[in-house]
């Protein structure tokens, strides 16, 4: 299991190109960026299913800033996104919904996987 923000993005990006469509997204119109404190920052475009993901700082409908080792808790699904958030562990910026349906889709990621 990846244990970097940079692999986990790596990873993810991969998969993307492989694939064109994920139907868990279907229903999803919008953009992330994750600002991980260390390692980088990242772009997510989710359209209906299709998403593309850059690595940079363009600007974004939700944005989610936080330290690598938050970042990674809540990619494996062993941090809850919103918890974290009213911790002050993560900030969000921007469409809090979206950021409610980006738990919901890693929640599931992680429970599919186990």
């Amino acid at each position: 299991m990846a244990d970097t923000a940079r692999d986990i993005m790596t990873t993810a990006q991969r998969r993307r190109e492989s694939r064109t469509e994920d139907p868990r997204l279907q229903g999803i119109n919008g953009s992330y960026r994750f600002d991980v404190e260390g390692a980088g920052s990242w772009r997510i475009e989710v359209r209906d299913g299709t998403v593309a993901i850059t690595e940079g700082t363009a600007p974004a409908d939700c944005v989610i800033r936080c330290e690598e080792a938050d970042f990674v808790r809540i990619v494996r699904g062993e941090q809850n996104l919103l918890t974290a958030a009213l911790q002050g562990r993560v900030q969000v910026e921007g469409d809090y919904a979206l950021a409610q349906r980006l738990h919901g889709f890693v929640r599931g990621s992680q429970e599919r996987a186990a």
